[in-house]
């Protein structure tokens, strides 16, 4: 389960007390990212109006509609806990939510990227029920992208098979909006069925960057959620990085270290924001071993 204490702590909010609602700090973020391929503010005002508006419609009218519900994601495989309306992780999520659009809208954000340090740590889990918990809002069309190219894990997470290899869309052998299927009205993902063994090499290629542009730029999503590499064991994530608008770290509450979220924050320095940590699996007590996969 996500422990958002750390979160809060990091963008600086404060509570008068252990029940009353954190507020945001009254100092602005001074990080001003300049980053390749960064949409500008004029390219993103046609999500809900504007001369591209019917465009953007027709576009998520025609992806494929999977009979999942937005409560699903995290329960059809079993594999990790539920994250709907009324859980504590789906509660834990809401209340991420809340406090990263706040940060996003104030900064112009849309680009969230998902990494820890190493495998393990919940980052799909993390990516799914953030993009799952946005979706639920009416105002907000989001995309999420499973990024983790070498070792895929979101098609398994929610027992959906992917329609194929992300890396025909990002090599231009396939358009982006025949590999998206929707889930409900406003969440859109792009699943992986094959992983590859170069994923730092495509994502540095200019036909990978223009295939993520062309992808936002068809969906218009208010915001992208991508389940990235870790960011110390995969080179991957260093190259995603420039794509991004800013970074949530995730940190494994039974192995993660000081010394891991340091040197993270050591390689986020100077590239891109980061929004924060999450404690993940802080509050598991079940000890016993289970044969599942690591997400």
């Amino acid at each position: 389960m996500v422990n958002t204490r750390i979160l809060e702590q990091r963008l600086g909010w404060r509570s008068a007390g252990p029940d009353q609602e954190p507020t945001p700090p009254a100092r602005p973020i001074s990080h001003a990212p300049m980053l390749q391929g960064r949409l500008e503010p004029g390219d993103r005002g046609s999500t809900r109006a504007g001369p591209r508006r019917l465009a953007v419609e027709d576009a998520w009218g025609a992806l494929p509609r999977l009979d999942h519900s937005l409560s699903d994601l995290a329960t059809r495989a079993g594999l990790v806990p539920p994250f709907d309306r009324h859980t504590g992780p789906g509660d834990a999520f809401d209340q991420l939510r809340t406090q990263l659009t706040r940060v996003l809208k104030s900064n112009d954000w849309r680009r969230i990227g998902v990494t820890s340090p190493a495998r393990g740590a919940g980052r799909s889990f993390v990516a799914a029920g953030l993009a799952a918990s946005m979706a639920r809002l009416d105002t907000l069309r989001v995309l999420l992208i499973d990024a983790d190219l070498e070792d895929p894990g979101l098609a398994e997470l929610i027992d959906t098979p992917a329609p194929g290899a992300l890396e025909d869309v990002l090599t231009g052998a396939r358009d982006p909006l025949d590999h998206l299927l929707r889930i409900g009205d406003n969440l859109a993902i792009a699943l992986n069925g094959v992983p590859i063994d170069y994923g730092a090499e495509l994502l540095q290629s200019p036909d990978a960057i223009l295939a993520l542009r062309a992808m936002m730029d068809a969906l218009a999503p208010d915001v992208t959620v991508l389940d990235m590499p870790p960011l110390l064991q995969d080179q991957a994530a260093q190259a995603l990085l420039a794509q991004l608008d800013a970074v949530l770290l995730i940190s494994d509450g039974t192995s993660s270290t000081a010394a891991d979220i340091m040197e993270c924050e050591r390689l986020l320095d100077g590239q891109v924001p980061l929004l924060g940590v999450a404690l993940n699996k802080s509050e598991d007590s079940d000890t016993r071993r289970r044969a599942r996969r690591r997400f």
